[in-house]
């Protein structure tokens, strides 16, 4: 998982820290870090989708995934 000091500068952690305390600055850079590692995931993992559209008209649609 990435770390918070590739997210954020060092002054801007400390800001966080000074600002926020220390318990909160500490939950929210791991969940900066959670989001991080959760956006390279899915940026490495991407799949395919494509639409079908009913012939009836309908206004259901329905996704097809592939790999």
């Amino acid at each position: 998982m990435a770390t918070h000091e590739e997210l954020l500068s060092h002054d801007t952690r400390k800001a966080l820290r000074l600002h926020l305390g220390e318990s909160a600055s500490s939950e929210l850079l791991g969940v900066l870090d959670r989001l991080s590692a959760e956006i390279k995931h899915l940026q490495k993992h991407k799949v395919s989708s494509t639409p079908i559209v009913s012939r009836k008209g309908s206004f259901e649609e329905t996704l097809i995934v592939t790999d």
